[in-house]
């Protein structure tokens, strides 16, 4: 486990999200690591059909899924197995999470499953913390994170990883929103050496 996972989970190329996550990335390089960002966007994940395929403990890892052979679901999964941290970078959308992202997490169905039934590859995996800088264009609403903030922590949770506070900004909508905002840059870039830190912190 020797680098972050940074998922860029907007489906708009180079608009606020990108830039968060390339200053995640900064950050975690700043602290000493490698940071690797993967944008959502750019993987074919199909949806999952709850076909009750991913119930059968014989199959593993890739092969768990019935769609796992046919999609880029597992090449996204394969970083929450082996990173060191994994943090996200994602806009709000009717109070929620993108929906390529949202697809993709419907698919760890198959690491609840594997978790349920205790088997060691995802049950052994070792304590590490998961991290989220979440953007809405929306400027109030009091509930406006809680949905997306409840589906990372319990996504996350399947590969062993708390989710830490994630850092909120609001009223972030155009695409020079953010970097209009120097104050709100620091404070990721902050994030993703202060994940890395712990991280590395945590490994010995």
């Amino acid at each position: 486990m020797d680098h972050a996972a940074i998922f860029a989970c907007s489906h708009r190329r180079g608009g606020n999200s990108d830039h968060a996550a390339e200053l995640l990335a900064e950050g975690v390089r700043r602290a000493g690591g490698e940071a690797e960002v993967l944008y959502v966007r750019n993987f074919e994940v199909l949806p999952c059909l709850a076909c009750g395929y991913c119930d059968a403990p014989e199959r593993t890892g890739r092969e768990r899924c019935v769609l796992g052979p046919t999609d880029q679901a597992w090449d996204l999964f394969a970083h929450c197995l082996s990173a060191r941290t994994i943090l996200f970078a994602s806009p709000i959308y009717f109070y929620h999470l993108p929906s390529r992202l949202k697809t993709w997490i419907d698919r760890g169905q198959q690491f609840w499953r594997a978790r349920l039934d205790g088997e060691p590859w995802i049950a052994d995996l070792p304590d590490r913390t998961a991290h989220a800088v979440l953007l809405a264009g929306q400027p109030s609403g009091e509930k406006l994170f809680e949905g997306a903030r409840l589906t990372l922590k319990y996504f996350v949770h399947n590969f062993n990883m708390p989710l830490a506070d994630p850092l909120v900004f609001r009223g972030v909508d155009t695409r020079s929103d953010l970097r209009a905002k120097g104050g709100f840059e620091a404070r990721i870039v902050e994030l993703g050496a202060t994940a890395w830190k712990t991280a590395a912190d945590r490994a010995g």
